[in-house]
């Protein structure tokens, strides 16, 4: 499956473990414009609470990791790779609560993880392309952003 899917700029290869849609944390922090290692160290803080095979899958075995097409930037294949569920990535983006994660939060529920039920009522799959920026630009003159201090937004119904 080569399929990509673009959330906020950032292109995603599709990936499936075990009949689950997964992404790695650095995809995570690659989409929420996070410094590398934030999601890690935010799952690692609350590890207690995830549940392997449901929330997260750890992958050690070098075959399954390199048919994910996972590698390391300097090359090679790496010991171990955390893959993130739908639900996993509901609760590890649980503290992530500026505008931006919220839009790129619903971008990639509606354009990754949900594309299978989209796709079976319909022949397209939607791909957001626009960044999460230009789309708290577009709420903002819909009148359904506020802007307030230290150019932080809050949304409104």
């Amino acid at each position: 499956m080569n399929e990509v899917i673009t959330v906020n700029g950032q292109s995603l290869a599709v990936k499936e473990y075990e009949g689950k849609r997964v992404v790695t944390l650095k995809e995570i922090d690659a989409v929420h414009q996070r410094p590398d290692g934030t999601a890690r160290k935010r799952f690692n803080d609350n590890k207690e609470h995830f549940i392997e095979g449901e929330d997260f899958f750890r992958i050690d075995q070098p075959s399954e990791i390199r048919t994910l097409g996972i590698t390391r930037p300097q090359g090679g294949i790496p010991e171990s790779v955390i893959l993130i569920t739908e639900s996993g990535y509901y609760m590890l983006v649980k503290s992530f609560t500026d505008d931006l994660s919220w839009t790129v939060q619903r971008a990639l529920v509606n354009s990754y993880f949900k594309v299978k039920q989209v796709q079976a009522t319909s022949p397209t799959v939607p791909v957001y392309g626009s960044t999460a920026s230009e789309e708290v630009r577009r709420r903002e003159r819909c009148g359904r952003v506020k802007r307030v201090r230290s150019n932080r937004h809050i949304l409104q119904k």
